[in-house]
C-alpha cells in the first residue's frame, strides 16, 4: 500500500513538472524570440544575422529552462533519491549534447562568416573548425561514457591509450587533410575559386569546396570530382589564378615543316615578298646586310648557293610570325613572345609560338588562337612551305 502511495506520488509530481517545464519552454521561447527581434532591430551587424540564422541563440536559450528545470527536479524528486540519480545523469547528457550543439552552431556560423569571402584563411579556418567538431564530438562522448559508468573522465582517455594506433588509422585522413589545409593556407597555394589542374587526375576546373577529407573540383564538363585533400599538396597541381587574375594565357603551340620544302632565296624571288608589309622593311635591311658581307668577303654565290649569306623560305616565315604577332591587338606584348625551333623529328622541324592572348576567357581565347594558326598555315603556302601531315592507313 504505501508503495503504491509512493508510485502515485511520483507519477503526480513527475506530471507536475513536465507541465510545468513545458510552460517554462513555451514562454522562455517566447520572450527570447521577442528580445532577439528588438535587437536586431537597432543592430545591423551581418554576424549576429548569421548566429541566428544557425540558431546559435536558440541553443543559448535552452540553457536557462534546462538549468530551472534541474533546480525544480531537486524539489519535486527529493523524498526519491533513486530516480533522482537516473534523472540527474539523463539531465547531466542533455546539458552535454546542448552544449555540442551550441559549439557545433557557433563554429558553422564562424564558417558562415569566413565563406564571405574566398581568401587562403578560409582554408585554414574550415580545416580548423572541421577538426574541432570532431574532436568535440568524440569529448562529448566520452564525457556521457563517464556520465553513465561513473569513471572519471581522466581513466577513460588512459584506457584509450592502449588503441591509439586504431584512432589513428580510423582519423588518417582527417589529420592528413587538416595538415594540409593548414599548409595550403600558409603557403597560399589553392583557395575556394580559383582554377585548377590536376595531372594525375587528368583535372581541371573551379575549386568547389575544400574540406578537412576532401576537395571539390567542379570540372569545365559541369561535372564534380572530389580528391583528398592531402592531394593537392602531395602531387603536382597547376593553378592557373594568376593567370586569370592577370587576364591573359599562353600559347604554346607549333607547327610542323617538311624540310624538303626548305630553300634559299636570291634577290629575283625576293621581289614578290617586298610587297608584305610586315616583312618588307626587314626584307631590305637583311639584304644591305648580306650583300655588304658578300662583298667584303668576295665570296662568288653563282658557283655555290651555299655561298656566303642567303636568305631562306623558312626563315622569313619565322620573321614574318613574329612580326605578325607583334602586330595583332589580342596578343600581348608586354609578355613573353617568340617563334623558336624545336628539336627535330623524324616527321620534319617543328615550328612553336609561345606568346599570351590578352584574354583568360576560354572561348575567346580559343577563337583568337584559332584565327592565329587559320591565317599562318595559310600563309606558310606564300613561303613554298609544306606542312608535315601524317597519313595512317
Amino acid at each position: 500500500m504505501f508503495d503504491l502511495d509512493m508510485e502515485n506520488c511520483f507519477n503526480y509530481y513527475f506530471i507536475i513538472f513536465l507541465i510545468f517545464f513545458g510552460i517554462l519552454i513555451f514562454f522562455s521561447k517566447k520572450f527570447f524570440n521577442y528580445f532577439i527581434k528588438e535587437i536586431f532591430n537597432y543592430n545591423h551587424f551581418k554576424w549576429l544575422k548569421i548566429m541566428y540564422k544557425n540558431n546559435v541563440f536558440e541553443s543559448l536559450f535552452f540553457f536557462v529552462p534546462f538549468f530551472i528545470g534541474f533546480t525544480l527536479i531537486k524539489f519535486f524528486l527529493k523524498n526519491y533519491n533513486i530516480i533522482f540519480i537516473y534523472i540527474e545523469k539523463l539531465f547531466n547528457i542533455l546539458f552535454v549534447l546542448i552544449t555540442l550543439q551550441l559549439v557545433i552552431r557557433v563554429i558553422n556560423s564562424i564558417m558562415d562568416i569566413s565563406t564571405n569571402e574566398n581568401n587562403h584563411q578560409t582554408i585554414a579556418i574550415h580545416s580548423l573548425s572541421q577538426l574541432i567538431k570532431i574532436i568535440s564530438i568524440i569529448f562529448c562522448v566520452l564525457i556521457i561514457v563517464a556520465i553513465l559508468t561513473k569513471n572519471n573522465i581522466v581513466t577513460i582517455l588512459t584506457g584509450l591509450g592502449a588503441i591509439t594506433a586504431v584512432v589513428l588509422l580510423v582519423f588518417r585522413d582527417t589529420i592528413l587533410g587538416f595538415v594540409s589545409g593548414i599548409q595550403m593556407a600558409s603557403t597560399r597555394m589553392i583557395k575556394v575559386g580559383d582554377w585548377i589542374g590536376i595531372s594525375k587526375y587528368n583535372i581541371e576546373g573551379k575549386v568547389m569546396e575544400i574540406n578537412l577529407v576532401s576537395a571539390k573540383i567542379e570540372n569545365f564538363d559541369k561535372t564534380i570530382t572530389s580528391v583528398p585533400t592531402y592531394d593537392l599538396i602531395s602531387t603536382a597541381v597547376t593553378n592557373y589564378e594568376v593567370m586569370r587574375q592577370k587576364n591573359i594565357r599562353r600559347i604554346k603551340r607549333s607547327i610542323l615543316f617538311n624540310i624538303k620544302s626548305f630553300h634559299f632565296y636570291n634577290e629575283k624571288k625576293l621581289k614578290k615578298f617586298r610587297n608584305i608589309y610586315l616583312i618588307k622593311d626587314y626584307i631590305l635591311k637583311k639584304q644591305k646586310e648580306i650583300s655588304y658581307f658578300n662583298k667584303k668577303i668576295k665570296l662568288n654565290s653563282n658557283i655555290n648557293i651555299v655561298n656566303g649569306k642567303r636568305l631562306t623560305n623558312i626563315g622569313l616565315f619565322r620573321q614574318y610570325t613574329l612580326e605578325y604577332l607583334y602586330k595583332h591587338p589580342n596578343i600581348s606584348q608586354s609578355e613573353t613572345l617568340m617563334v623558336r625551333h624545336l628539336d627535330t623529328t623524324p616527321y620534319g622541324l617543328p615550328i612553336e609560338l609561345y606568346c599570351f592572348v590578352k584574354t583568360s576567357e576560354s572561348i575567346k581565347y580559343e577563337q583568337i588562337q584559332a584565327n592565329v594558326f587559320d591565317h599562318l598555315l595559310t600563309a606558310a603556302k606564300v613561303f613554298n612551305l609544306e606542312i608535315t601531315q601524317v597519313l595512317t592507313l
